[in-house]
């Protein structure tokens, strides 16, 4: 394994090489840098520390900052990466995905994989002055038109696209690795049920129970519905927004949750955990047809409103098991991380109960 795992391991050397390799540094030397962690309580599945350089010799224009993205101490989410191919995923779609990926992303200047240690490392473009919303405050009806214009135009580019399939490393979503959900939410739901208490609604809770035994059922029923590539985390916390930008969502980071599968996921993800439960009733069906008339007008054919209402609902359903897992497995050591899961928590459970979702469980 040729790569560094940590700021402390990353020489002067190393990052002169690598960065000379992307063309970002010219002929330049990268003589110093210093290292700052970020966002403590929002990302959950990895390190991020932005790195001030101080180079000389670099081009004019050359980026004083980057963002250094690495494996995280915490054991859960090991776990998770290691159930769900997380790191070998974002590195498979900076390399080989996103330069054909309508959906702005940070450049990334290097980035590696070893399959052995499962050891990542990412250096990525600093957004900065661009402001990442925050999910716990949740989005206005506004920035979530932006990020629901903007989705829409991702999921029609990989529509029905066989260059999707030919990725081995973009996994199913009824892969044998995503079916692992149902004993993982199995495990998880006892802290579920201790983290919630008495604020889960009856109905919820017996459907929260069903889902689990009956996971490997609905997510071949998701791969069996119309197919595109899904970004897995679209959500608040990863969406980036740039006021003196005409385009926006400026950016959206975090991609190692991709999938291959039906897109929905992504818009009733959204949805559901980003914004207040009264943003998203008062705004939810106008943000749908919003979703549903840029697919049509990006080429997606043969896809109703009606189908994008059925596979939106399925999805509030067994969407429900991405919070269950972050409670169940992730630190919820800050406070920042548990009114995150709280809010999370919250608004899947009464958009579960809104859609009547549980009646998409299958018998």
């Amino acid at each position: 394994m040729g790569f560094p795992t940590t700021v402390e391991a990353m020489t002067l050397d190393w990052l002169t090489q690598v960065l000379r390799e992307d063309g970002v540094l010219g002929e330049g030397v990268v003589v110093g840098f210093s290292a700052e962690p970020l966002a403590a309580g929002v990302g959950f599945m990895s390190a991020l520390r932005r790195l001030t350089l101080d180079c000389e010799a670099g081009p004019q224009g050359m980026p004083r900052t980057i963002i250094a993205k690495l494996p995280p101490p915490d054991p859960g989410a090991r776990q998770i990466d290691e159930a769900f191919n997380f790191y070998e995923k974002e590195v498979g779609f900076y390399q080989q995905m996103a330069a054909s990926t309508p959906m702005r992303a940070p450049r990334a200047y290097y980035s590696a994989f070893d399959p052995a240690s499962r050891d990542f490392v990412l250096l990525l473009e600093d957004l900065a002055p661009s402001v990442v919303a925050d999910q716990v405050l949740g989005l206005t009806f506004d920035e979530a038109a932006m990020a629901v214009e903007a989705l829409a135009r991702l999921h029609a580019r990989w529509w029905g696209d066989p260059a999707r399939d030919k990725l081995d490393w973009l996994l199913a979503i009824n892969s044998p690795q995503f079916k692992r959900l149902g004993d993982i939410c199995t495990q998880c739901w006892p802290a579920v049920l201790d983290f919630v208490g008495d604020a889960m609604p009856p109905g919820v809770r017996a459907a929260g129970e069903q889902l689990t035994f009956r996971m490997a059922t609905m997510l071949d029923q998701a791969f069996a519905r119309p197919r595109s590539m899904a970004h897995g985390d679209y959500r608040a916390d990863n969406l980036f927004y740039r006021p003196d930008c005409e385009v926006m969502p400026f950016a959206v980071a975090d991609w190692q949750i991709i999938f291959k599968g039906n897109p929905v996921f992504d818009l009733a993800y959204l949805l559901t955990g980003s914004l207040e439960i009264a943003v998203r009733r008062e705004h939810e069906r106008e943000l749908l047809a919003i979703y549903h008339a840029r697919l049509l007008a990006d080429g997606v054919a043969d896809y109703s409103l009606e189908d994008c209402l059925d596979d939106y609902r399925f999805w509030v359903m067994l969407g429900l098991a991405w919070p269950i897992v972050a409670i169940g497995t992730l630190d919820t050591a800050n406070a920042r991380g548990l009114a995150l899961f709280k809010c999370w928590i919250e608004r899947a459970m009464a958009a579960v109960a809104d859609w009547n979702a549980w009646e998409m469980l299958p018998a």
